[in-house]
């Protein structure tokens, strides 16, 4: 795979034979079988051809491509990833696949629209009250479900009137704190649209502990595009936050990101879909939010004035943070600050707009069951997930009936919490 990238064209037929020596090697060692829709699909056909790989079929293909949401734990998962002689990405080869199918098969427009959270958080954001009423009338979800195979099961996370950016404007942004700490806050269209309060959380958090905090132009980050092989769009994505950050960076700010698939898509997949230093740049001094505190710990500088326990936490790491290989730093934090943390590494299987979509959201929520019954096995006070999309799934297949009907929320706000910091931080 190491001469297949998402920029250059690639031959069909090499895509093909290439497919074909990956999906043998997989069948050689089976470490992934469960991991994911796409390997049971894989492995199931691989035994009924009775290991002939060559009798795949165009249909094999194509189902083993769309039941895969790049959560990319195979990645880590496989003992055959470059620089291994064989040189396994299985998460490229799926992503090469999806830009492929979208030119043979073209794009569904639910598929598109539901990749343009921006749009479509100004839309609902500017709506909010009418917009969180609607998504709760049966007879609406059934509507959607039957124009835009939209699921009418999805819950979604409710649009905010104040996006975060609003309310960071009101709030006099770019305060002095003066230690010398300096973090950027790309905060992403999750957070500025519907999860407001994970971002609030990052700023009050970071300000306690004297980091002076700045809101760089926001953007979608792109990962949604990889959903249905958009390359352009996560070209233009990447380039788009990149010239945002680097102005940041190159003025001595850390860049700071409190969800997984933004801090991935800025820490990895940049530096592979454009060209030149800047996107390597950015990506050195780029930390997840937990990541970033717990070295602030490290060194000396992380205020340990907690004033309430946080209890138990069942703690589901993204799987988009587990990619990241930086240790399970959110637990860290949350143990700084008093709980009792017990770790779940199972998929939520929410994976943004894939579980959405009416053929794949029961197969989602029988992914997210594993990682419910882990939160069953492990009584807690607390479920957290740094993605709110991850704890959303959670609380939906089951999670927050074991949590004392409390809903899952991001690390950060439970060190938020544990510092007595106010949630509603409008006077602050």
């Amino acid at each position: 795979m190491n001469q297949f990238n998402l920029i250059n064209p690639i031959d069909p037929k090499d895509l093909e034979k290439e497919t074909l020596r990956i999906y043998d090697v997989c069948d050689g060692c089976r470490r992934c079988f469960n991991l994911c829709p796409s390997f049971n699909t894989l492995l199931d056909r691989i035994d009924e051809y009775e290991s002939d790989v060559a009798k795949f079929t165009a249909a094999d293909h194509h189902r083993v491509v769309d039941e895969c949401y790049y959560c990319k734990l195979c990645f880590n998962h496989c003992p055959y990833t470059p620089p291994h002689q064989y040189g396994i990405d299985f998460p490229l080869l799926m992503a090469v696949w999806k830009k492929r199918l979208a030119t043979e098969r073209g794009t569904r427009w639910r598929d598109w629209l539901l990749t343009r959270t921006d749009l479509l958080g100004r839309v609902n954001s500017a709506f909010a009250p009418l917009v969180n009423w609607g998504l709760g009338q049966g007879w609406l979800r059934g509507l959607l479900q039957t124009v835009l195979g939209v699921h009418r099961d999805r819950q979604v996370l409710h649009y905010q009137r104040e996006t975060f950016v609003r309310w960071w404007a009101r709030r006099s942004a770019g305060r002095k704190v003066g230690t010398g700490k300096k973090a950027a806050l790309f905060a992403g269209c999750l957070v500025n649209y519907q999860a407001t309060d994970v971002g609030k959380a990052t700023v009050q958090v970071l300000e306690k502990n004297g980091v002076e905090v700045a809101l760089p132009d926001q953007s979608c980050c792109g990962m949604p595009s990889f959903d249905i092989g958009d390359t352009a769009a996560m070209v233009a994505a990447a380039e788009r936050t990149i010239a945002s950050l680097k102005s940041w960076v190159d003025q001595g700010y850390d860049v700071v990101i409190p969800t997984p698939s933004c801090s991935l898509m800025v820490k990895r997949e940049y530096v592979s879909l454009v060209a030149g230093d800047e996107a390597k740049r950015v990506a050195e001094h780029t930390y997840d939010i937990s990541e970033y505190l717990m070295k602030m710990k490290r060194e000396g500088g992380l205020a340990m004035d907690f004033t309430q326990k946080p209890g138990r936490v069942a703690y589901q790491v993204p799987c988009h943070l587990r990619d990241q290989n930086i240790g399970f730093k959110s637990k860290e934090l949350m143990e700084c600050a008093g709980a009792k943390v017990e770790v779940i590494e199972k998929c939520s299987g929410h994976d943004g707009s894939w579980s959405a979509k009416v053929e794949f959201f029961p197969l989602s929520m029988k992914i997210a069951q594993k990682a419910v019954r882990m939160v069953e096995q492990a009584p807690a006070d607390l479920v957290a997930s740094d993605c709110p999309l991850a704890g959303l799934q959670l609380d939906q297949a089951g999670a927050v009936a074991h949590a004392g009907g409390r809903s899952s929320q991001h690390p950060i706000q439970i060190v938020r919490d544990a510092y007595g910091l106010p949630r509603d931080p409008r006077a602050s």
